[in-house]
């Protein structure tokens, strides 16, 4: 089976009342089509694996995380199966972008949203630095940087909640200035400099693309992985989230106190440097955010080729306004 003539759309679990199964549903062309792939003898191993799997279709975070507990103590069996068919998903992911979007709709096994992004690294039993608990907070060999399975966590349940609403409100804003609505009623580029001065005059099609930018990014952090620029419209739009999000937590308290009100804390909350450092592949776009000089057209089209190395967006996807 290559993953070149196979789309996993998603997974699922299927109980009966003396086994649980987890089937793939795949599509080799000629239609979508559910094949057994693993059989347990309790049905929350078959829902978790399931949901874990998903999770590795729309590369969450924490996916791997999930999948390594419920194999832990599956049958071999299980284990050699899942094992085989991880790279093959991998490449499958890349080839076809489109294929997770039936994933992207089931319900969420459990936490969802932002409650997807961890709060700790920490394993609680570290085989390097020992047992190490309450997020490495007393131990001596994480307070020094010692360890490399204990790192701190880049993006945080509260992080992300602050810089999905950034996004959010920069599309809002970009969108206004296509339509001129809202905070742009008169034409011009709203308060928060979501449309950078180079390409404020150009045409609705590159506006409203830029827009989808800015949701493109959210909607990763909604499905709970990491908001990856694919192209150089993501990167411009992803720093101007980051920055307005710092503004957010330093300047609006009260906001701030109301996204996090139900997501637990971590020490790695609201690191907006790190996320500057670790989110970026290179900070070569860095110079548009400033550039006040109209681009051409030409040049504002290379914005949305995509990036070599990063899974591309899904073709199909459409517009929010």
């Amino acid at each position: 089976m290559s993953a070149s003539s196979t789309s996993y759309l998603a997974f699922v679990p299927q109980h009966a009342p003396t086994t649980h199964s987890v089937l793939a549903m795949i599509d080799r062309g000629d239609g979508p089509e559910a094949e057994t792939l693993v059989s347990f003898p309790d049905a929350p191993s078959a829902t978790i694996l399931a949901a874990a799997l998903n999770g590795f279709l729309l590369h969450q975070v924490t996916a791997e995380r999930h999948m390594d507990a419920v194999l832990d103590d599956a049958p071999v069996a299980v284990r050699k199966a899942i094992s085989a068919l991880l790279p093959v998903l991998a490449a499958a992911t890349a080839d076809d972008p489109a294929a997770p979007r039936v994933a992207r709709q089931l319900p969420p096994v459990g936490d969802g949203g932002f409650l997807l992004f961890p709060t700790t690294n920490c394993p609680g039993r570290c085989e390097f630095c020992g047992t190490c608990r309450d997020d490495c907070v007393d131990c001596p060999e994480c307070a020094d940087g010692g360890c490399e399975v204990c790192l701190p966590v880049t993006l945080t349940p509260r992080t992300a909640a602050v810089l999905g609403h950034a996004l959010a409100i920069l599309a809002d804003e970009a969108y206004d200035y296509i339509y001129r609505t809202g905070m742009c009623r008169d034409g011009t580029p709203g308060p928060l400099g979501a449309v950078v001065p180079c390409v404020a005059d150009q045409d609705e099609w590159f506006l409203r693309r830029y827009a989808r930018a800015f949701d493109d990014l959210s909607s990763d952090l909604q499905i709970g992985r990491f908001p990856t620029p694919t192209c150089t419209a993501e990167e411009i739009a992803l720093d101007l989230a980051i920055q307005d999000a710092e503004r957010l937590y330093h300047d609006e308290g009260e906001l701030v106190a109301d996204l996090e009100t139900e997501l637990p804390a971590s020490r790695s909350d609201y690191n907006w440097d790190t996320l500057q450092d670790v989110l970026f592949q290179d900070k070569d776009y860095e110079g548009l955010l400033s550039y006040r000089v109209p681009l051409e057209r030409d040049e504002t089209e290379r914005w949305f080729e995509e990036f070599g190395n990063i899974p591309p967006r899904d073709r199909h996807r459409g517009f929010r306004r």
